[in-house]
């Protein structure tokens, strides 16, 4: 590896191109290194900063070009300042165009672009395929549309600000000290060095990067460089621009996080932190063909996805259904084992109908332990080696294998029988702080299973027909054990219901509550229009219809 101190015009100048390769996160600045950048360039304009400003170092590579075409070089690290330097110089060549400055084509044909190159050669930098369209459009000066807008057109926007109101002096000393002034370390490499792992060395192991940043480029270097592009624009990013439109600038985490579920779907226990040494370990095996490999992440992701974004994602509506109500009770746990159902049910291993009868039983099992207070914390081990438990057994299909096999559970891994269910819904505080939304899911499912009138339940809310609070009234109306009494049945099943009134409602006396609830036309709400007391007594009784629809909704019985 050859260094040189260079200026930002020496590193520019010539017929060269700085191409950011496969392996490199997107365009990533923000405001607060745009700001930073900026600050640091006016420092130097006022004279607070005297000589040249070192910017840090920028790490290419040198790779084959043609005689008669361009100097190619591939950034190892520093793309981010490089780019975003590109596009200040931009926005400079913009505003002096205003004032139709000789020093604005000068900016672009000689740091902007290759005057008499065409097609890619034509720019001095070549982003990644995720930036490359919002890039060109500012280097070409054209107005972008909404679909092109990002972090480019952010820095864009950004500068072109900063710039609006200052002088075409000011303009040309900006122009010399962005030039002149900033200094790099230009390290270049061997056409022979391996650049990812150059990039994996200066980037610490990835504590700068996510794990599916790591994994992305990983692939991309053990890639055929014949093969790459084909394979990142048909698989990666298609896969990538996914979960942009679900997550926004979280997209990379949630990638990691599908990478994590389909490691463990084998029955595995890897740690989250260890996403991309463990893929490393499988691309790195002689045994697996790397494409494939890749191919499998992908689909994987795919059932990922749907799991987690059902709306968006999954077309049948019956388990759209399931997978919602999977994480509306936070048990996304299930996904370990359900990539692997739903792999196959696209290779027609199993039916639409048993991968239905599947997500009952799951959502049957979670449901029952979660209410009967069996804990949860185990359901890791269990849910990781469940698929493989069901494969070892001979039974004559994955649906008979899981029903038999969660039946067969005890102890701390079992599903509560009827009996167990129903006594701990009858007794068991079941309004607990943060996990309210589990509680309103229970008394929905309830709704639904019995309502015959078509409710938006979105905006209902739980309330409390004997109230958190009680007031003389109350009091007197439940009697002499009031209070220990109350302390037992306040956040139980037969205490609470769903409304749209809960403002109104609030403390209010029972006869009052009544007004309100009679008019409701949830069938959660139908008992009450018989029950002129409500008491200790009746809490209890609607407990026993309630919990014996829940038996129902939530079988344990093979379906």
């Amino acid at each position: 590896m050859k260094a040189s101190e260079t200026s930002i015009r020496n590193l520019l100048e010539g017929t060269k191109q700085f191409q950011v390769p496969l392996f490199q996160r997107p365009y990533s600045w923000n405001k607060d290194y745009w700001d930073a950048l900026w600050n640091d360039l006016m420092s130097i304009y006022e004279g607070e900063i005297e000589g040249f400003y070192f910017l840090g170092p920028i790490v290419t590579q040198a790779v084959s070009g043609t005689a008669d075409g361009i100097s190619p070089f591939l950034i190892i690290d520093g793309q981010q300042r490089l780019t975003t330097l590109s596009i200040l110089l931009a926005t400079l060549r913009d505003k002096l165009r205003q004032d139709n400055n000789s020093l604005a084509e000068e900016l672009h044909e000689s740091y902007l672009i290759n005057k008499f190159k065409t097609n890619e050669d034509f720019f001095k930098i070549l982003l990644t395929q995720t930036d490359r369209e919002s890039y060109r459009y500012i280097i070409n000066n054209k107005q972008q549309d909404n679909k092109s807008n990002g972090k480019i057109n952010d820095a864009y926007q950004h500068f072109t600000k900063k710039l609006e109101r200052q002088s075409r002096s000011f303009c040309e000393k900006l122009k010399s000290i962005i030039l002149e002034k900033l200094i790099i370390v230009n390290i270049t490499s061997d056409e022979n060095d391996n650049p990812y792992l150059i990039f994996e060395s200066l980037n610490n192991k990835g504590q700068e990067l996510t794990q599916a940043d790591l994994v992305r480029n990983y692939i991309f270097m053990k890639l055929p460089i014949d093969n790459r592009e084909e394979q990142y624009n048909k698989l990666w990013l298609p896969l990538e621009n996914t979960f942009k439109t679900q997550v926004g600038d979280k997209y990379s985490e949630e990638l990691t996080n599908a990478f994590w579920f389909y490691l463990r779907k084998d029955g595995k226990s890897v740690q989250q932190k260890n996403v991309y040494q463990s893929l490393k370990k499988r691309f790195d095996d002689p045994q697996n063909n790397l494409t494939k490999e890749l191919q499998l992440i992908v689909r994987f992701s795919k059932y990922y996805q749907r799991f987690n974004f059902p709306e968006q994602e999954e077309s049948n509506s019956k388990f759209r259904k399931y997978f919602n109500n999977l994480l509306r009770l936070d048990f996304k746990t299930s996904h370990i084992f359900l990539l692997n159902i739903y792999n196959d049910y696209e290779n027609e291993k199993i039916s639409e109908q048993d991968f239905e009868k599947i997500l009952i039983y799951l959502e049957s099992y979670f449901v029952r332990r979660l209410f009967s207070g069996v804990s949860t914390q185990i359901l890791g081990g269990i849910i990781n080696n469940l698929y493989l438990e069901i494969q070892k057994t001979k039974f004559s299909s994955i649906v008979d294998g899981l029903y038999k096999t969660l039946n067969n559970f005890d102890n701390k891994k079992r599903w509560p029988t009827d009996e167990e269910f129903k006594k701990n819904l009858l007794t068991q505080t079941i309004y607990k702080g943060a996990k309210n939304d589990r509680t309103k899911f229970l008394l929905e499912r309830l709704e639904q299973d019995q309502g015959q009138e078509t409710v938006d339940l979105s905006t209902l809310t739980i309330e409390h027909i004997m109230p958190q609070t009680l007031n003389d009234e109350w009091k007197q109306q439940l009697g002499a054990n009031y209070s220990s009494n109350h302390s037992k049945c306040i956040h139980t099943l037969g205490n609470l219901t769903l409304t749209a009134d809960n403002a109104r409602l609030y403390n209010n006396s029972y006869s009052r509550k009544l007004e309100l609830l009679k008019r409701s036309n949830l069938y959660l709400n139908h008992y009450f229009r018989e029950i002129e007391h409500w008491n200790f007594e009746t809490i209890e009784d609607r407990a026993n219809k309630l919990a014996d629809i829940a038996i129902k909704v939530w079988p344990r019985q093979q379906c």
